[in-house]
């Protein structure tokens, strides 16, 4: 679904994608993302922003690649990963 708060998508624009990279090193199924298309600086450098929401917790999760801190606290040895963050 398009998101209306972004720029119009463009073919080029998946080249530098983050999704397929989050969703590789993250398989929560719980994770909820939302890309917009953010122009740069004069309208170039077009970039894809990735933001993040955990559906089962209510939260924002601020770093889409590792994932909800609070699903990590329910699995079995992974609540040490964000012990450090």
């Amino acid at each position: 679904m398009a998101n209306p708060r972004s720029e119009a998508w463009r073919p080029s624009d998946c080249h530098n994608c983050p999704v397929p990279d989050i969703l590789l090193a993250n398989s929560n199924p719980n994770l909820v993302l939302e890309a917009s298309i953010e122009k740069g600086f004069l309208g170039f450098n077009r970039r894809v922003v990735v933001k993040a929401f955990c559906s089962k917790h209510l939260i924002d999760v601020a770093k889409p690649h590792v994932g909800c801190p609070e699903c990590a606290k329910e699995k079995p040895g992974l609540p040490d990963l964000f012990d450090n963050l």
